[in-house]
């Protein structure tokens, strides 16, 4: 063990060259962990480092609420599960439902019976057998009569009841406590909040559906830096403990007073690019808004830098198994990324994980 902690000690002392080129074969790179990204271009300027949160966008996410009271029979979805509108979400056992189908086919009853009499009363009113009164006292009675048809079958349909099971209940005129609770978008199941055989009350939460893509930043910022944060302000931001991943955001508004437990004023960024990966809500942030007049420059993440002496190095990818070690000379930093003034270009690759294993293989004499 002593031995190897002072072979290592060596091998930490000892530089790496430019232009030095590491060879890996593919199973070796998927074993170290290695992990290449394109430098991109990026922009520096005046910036206020800040820390925030990924949060769903509003208009997003819709709560599914039961309507009736009752217990829930069955469920046909689980997070993470994508819906189409209309779907039948969950179906609940309600002994109002029962009274809603009843009062509907009894409403059915009395608006025919209504319209009997009514076509009755015209035939008679021809032949002089009932009055001018009496007429318009049925039509009255067929008016009032539909109108509460009308009314009970609305309930049913604002209720989950489709038109094919209100004709399949005017057919069969059989009732039943099963009350459907569909979806009233298309979306993804994000979260459950009850369980089959629960006993729910009326407007209780059932699930959350909504759009996991539409996420968010929510920044915090002094109170003496958020007045330099306007509308359209540029945020750059990597998710915390994980540096090589890299992304960006525009300012959008920020929220007028000082939140009393941060003591932070919140501002609300859109994401604009986060390098091909998903961010989920929840997830913690660190980054920099640029405030003053900026500039666009080529940029690599922190994580691809490996400071030497006075001078920094990346590993450059200049084939399918081989790496150059490439001085560079950097710039300014906005929080994830450094300005890189000369060593790479736009769009070649540099090595973001795996680094410190490269420059062991380098300073072990194992390099090309």
């Amino acid at each position: 063990m002593k031995t190897l902690s002072v072979l290592m000690f060596v091998f930490a002392a000892l530089p790496v060259t430019a232009g030095e080129v590491v060879t890996l074969d593919a199973q070796s790179q998927t074993r170290a962990g290695i992990v290449v990204r394109p430098v991109l271009e990026r922009s520096f300027g005046e910036q206020i480092r800040v820390i925030g949160q990924v949060v769903r966008a509003p208009g997003s996410t819709l709560t599914v609420k039961s309507v009736l009271a009752g217990q829930v029979e069955t469920i046909n979805v689980a997070p993470g599960d994508p819906v189409r509108s209309g779907m039948v979400l969950t179906e609940l056992h309600s002994h109002e439902m029962l009274g809603m189908q009843g009062d509907f086919l009894m409403a059915g009853d009395r608006a025919r019976l209504a319209q009997s009499r009514l076509d009755a009363g015209r035939e008679l009113y021809d032949l002089d057998g009932i009055s001018r009164i009496e007429l318009e006292t049925r039509e009255q009675e067929a008016f009032a009569a539909q109108l509460e048809l009308d009314r009970a079958r609305a309930e049913l349909v604002n209720h989950g009841v489709g038109n094919d099971a209100i004709g399949h209940l005017e057919q069969t005129r059989t009732t039943s406590h099963r009350m459907p609770v569909a979806a009233p978008l298309d979306g993804v199941v994000l979260e459950m909040m009850v369980q089959q055989h629960q006993w729910v009350q009326a407007y209780e939460p059932l699930m959350v559906l909504g759009d996991p893509q539409r996420v968010e930043l929510m920044l915090q910022i002094p109170p003496d830096q958020a007045a330099e944060v306007a509308a359209g302000s540029l945020v750059e931001f990597v998710p915390v403990g994980r540096p090589h991943l890299t992304g960006r955001a525009t300012v959008v508004s920020r929220v007028p007073q000082v939140d009393k437990e941060t003591r932070t004023v919140k501002v609300r960024a859109r994401i604009l690019d986060v390098g091909g990966v998903s961010f989920f809500p929840g997830v913690f942030i660190e980054g920099t808004v640029t405030t003053g007049e900026a500039h666009t420059a080529p940029s690599v993440p922190e994580s691809a830098v490996i400071r030497l002496g006075a001078g920094d190095v990346v590993f450059v990818r200049t084939g399918p198994a081989t790496f150059e070690a490439r001085p560079v000379e950097l710039g300014l930093f906005n929080g994830s990324r450094y300005e890189v003034r000369s060593g790479v270009g736009l769009n070649e690759e540099v090595v973001v994980q795996g680094v410190f294993f490269l420059k062991s293989v380098a300073v072990s004499g194992e390099a090309e």
